[in-house]
């Protein structure tokens, strides 16, 4: 491995711009400038609605991510340690049940019936888990929140910052977001906080009618895709060094 591929390729460099920073932004921006320049039944039409813009753009770039995490599985022998190999086909994994949910396997487009077994335990009668228990929904978006916020802001953040470097022979290198992912996590956080300010405060004049947990998982998916993709990005730099 030469030294130019011992350097850092982890502060968004490895992937294009438009990727890790634009990305992100033009859809938090688009979505916010739908929500306060189209009336609500418009609005909830064609970004809120099971078919609308928010619920398919996330099983969308879900799928990419989904993508880039198997490619980065296959270069797993690449990978300083065997274990980040299994930590990387467990985010695509979750990745996958991400993407899968979102669209109740199918059910949101094709339009099929839910088995009445199922539809007996749903509480929204469809063809997915994390209607059932919040061991499918709450408790594993708590888990993907808190990697994103320790990981993603605060781990990806103070590196920048500092300037500290980890080698592509420490698993850290891989293990963290680099800061390629610090922009979708960010915003993560940025687009719930009207929410949560309402609700902690009681602050009248915040807008409440915007489905913040839509899109905040549009940045939590669009967050997977970067961390994903700058894995891959970095495993095939190092392949073909």
């Amino acid at each position: 491995m030469t030294d130019k591929y011992n350097s850092p390729l982890s502060d968004g460099s490895e992937l294009q711009q438009w990727i890790w920073l634009w990305l992100p932004i033009i859809l938090a921006v688009f979505v916010w400038a739908g929500f306060f320049s189209l009336g609500r039944p418009v609005y909830e039409r064609w970004f809120e609605s099971e078919l609308g813009f928010i619920e398919l753009t996330t099983p969308l770039i879900l799928v990419f991510a989904i993508v880039y995490g198997l490619r980065a599985f296959h270069l797993r022998k690449h990978l300083p340690v065997w274990w980040l190999g299994i930590w990387i086909l467990l985010v695509t994994a979750g990745s996958l049940y991400f993407a899968g949910e979102d669209l109740s396997w199918g059910q949101h487009l094709f339009g099929w019936e839910t088995p009445e077994e199922l539809k007996a335990i749903n509480d929204q009668q469809e063809t997915n888990l994390h209607n059932i228990s919040s061991w499918f929904d709450q408790k594993p978006r708590l888990l993907l929140e808190t990697w994103i916020i320790i990981g993603g802001i605060f781990v990806a953040g103070w590196r920048r910052w500092r300037g500290e470097i980890f080698e592509s022979n420490n698993w850290q290198y891989w293990f963290w977001p680099g800061f390629a992912c610090f922009p979708a996590a960010l915003l993560a956080e940025l687009v719930k906080l009207p929410e949560r300010i309402k609700t902690s405060f009681d602050i009248a004049s915040l807008p409440t009618d915007l489905r913040y947990s839509e899109l905040q998982e549009l940045m939590f998916a669009t967050f997977l895709l970067c961390y994903l993709a700058s894995n891959m990005r970095r495993l095939v730099l190092i392949q073909s060094s």
